[in-house]
């Protein structure tokens, strides 16, 4: 799952809860969820129809064609097309849509199969569990249903959410490294997660004085970002204030709200763009003062925004978790979505060392826009958000870049022979 994260002090988070339509009737959001008519056109296959709904769809709203550089994805509409046309099962679709989808690279853009969509439907109900009244109503009844109970759904994840593999693991590099594995990032208020805390305040009271903590984040897909923001770099920091870090969400039309998940959450913080804003972005992001281009774009395409003051600290864990001394992150490709908030968050507030490959990026934004396909019903989700940060490149601004490089091939699943953990030893003056 992708990704979540809060702003003005919430967790926006890349997947928001659900509960059942009669437990969110008392927000005032309404939308109307009825498809064209040309979408269930007889002259074309059905196949043929939800292609040109999801490629119309992208084209209204799909927020990332300039920012990586997939112009041409809506250029060879109609090659595609000719891959769709003939095809004869459900299944064929979906791959196909899928690899054509690819083409966007983009991690967030695709379309889910049943598992993914049940799955995300849980976790819906978990977090809203939490915070309720923060979900669009209509659009999650409308992509889901109501026929399964909320309290047969809670029910079942905490009977069925056990990780097949740790998703937490720690373990002492030698008398002065510690050292922590965080696979994914998973919803608090799940068995797994509450297991992971129970861990890591654990590990970290005994460990809070050693030399040096690795946090090792490589293949760390994402998930829920309150996993980092509320719980472990509280925990490491203990009483010190965060940087304030700006960050700008830009959306190309306010029609797109209707398919976020999040609206009524985000609904206070979101504004049309006016000249002036325009403005204070140029003058504010400098890699925007270096390309014309992008800027052109910005002015011509996006409509609304969200400026996001950034997270504060609670204090909540007091110093009781504080680490007093080096910090290291491990960070690869597979980095992505909540993996690169975290990974943001640890250079932003220059926490230490990083170590290892550039990530895969995509850190700045929340839920991603959802549709149901008109007859197949497959959900298609999309990056309907550019993200900007306060950074000197583009690039610094999606994805993070290590200090220093330790390429996959000297890399290894188990510490004592991995490339990037042997870096920190010499770092360290230590040896094995």
């Amino acid at each position: 799952m992708k990704k979540l994260k809060i702003f003005l002090g919430l967790v926006v988070s890349l997947i928001i809860g659900l509960s059942m339509s009669y437990l969110f009737r008392q927000d005032n959001s309404h939308f109307d969820y009825e498809i064209d008519p040309k979408y269930y056109s007889e002259n074309r296959s059905s196949f043929e129809n939800d292609f040109d709904y999801a490629f119309d769809t992208l084209e209204k709203y799909y927020a990332l064609f300039y920012r990586n550089g997939t112009y041409d994805f809506l250029k060879n509409r109609e090659n595609y097309k000719k891959e769709i046309k003939n095809l004869k099962t459900d299944k064929e679709f979906f791959d196909k849509m899928n690899r054509i989808l690819e083409d966007l690279g983009d991690g967030h853009t695709n379309l889910l199969d049943n598992n993914e969509s049940y799955d995300m439907k849980e976790t819906f109900v978990l977090s809203n569990k939490e915070e309720k009244g923060l979900v669009n109503v209509d659009l999650i009844n409308y992509l889901f249903g109501t026929k399964i109970s909320s309290n047969e759904i809670i029910n079942k994840i905490f009977k069925e959410s056990r990780a097949a593999t740790k998703n937490l693991i720690t373990q002492d590099i030698n008398n002065d490294i510690a050292y922590l594995k965080i696979r994914a990032m998973i919803d608090p208020g799940t068995p797994d997660f509450e297991e992971d805390l129970d861990l890591l305040k654990t590990y970290l009271k005994k460990s809070k004085n050693k030399k040096a903590l690795i946090i090792d984040l490589r293949g760390n897909g994402g998930g829920n970002s309150a996993y980092t923001n509320f719980y472990l770099y509280p925990m490491i920091l203990g009483k010190k204030d965060f940087k304030d870090t700006h960050e700008y969400i830009l959306f190309r039309s306010d029609e797109v709200f209707k398919y976020d998940p999040q609206y009524p959450e985000l609904r206070d913080s979101i504004k049309k763009i006016k000249d002036s804003d325009f403005k204070y972005l140029e003058e504010n992001i400098p890699f925007l003062k270096k390309d014309k281009n992008m800027m052109d774009d910005i002015r011509k395409n996006y409509t609304h925004i969200i400026f996001n003051p950034g997270l504060e600290n609670p204090g909540e864990f007091g110093d009781d978790y504080k680490f007093n001394g080096n910090l290291y992150l491990l960070i690869d490709e597979d980095v992505y979505s909540s993996g690169q908030i975290a990974a943001h968050f640890f250079r932003d507030n220059d926490l230490g060392t990083i170590i290892g490959e550039k990530t895969g990026g995509d850190g700045i934004g929340t839920t991603p826009a959802m549709v149901k396909l008109p007859n197949t019903k497959y959900i298609l989700r999309f990056s309907h958000e550019l993200g900007l940060r306060e950074t000197e490149s583009m690039e610094e601004s999606t994805y993070t870049i290590p200090d220093i490089e330790i390429p996959r091939k000297d890399q290894s699943q188990i510490p004592s022979n991995d490339g990037c953990v042997k870096k920190v030893i010499e770092l360290e003056g230590q040896s094995k």
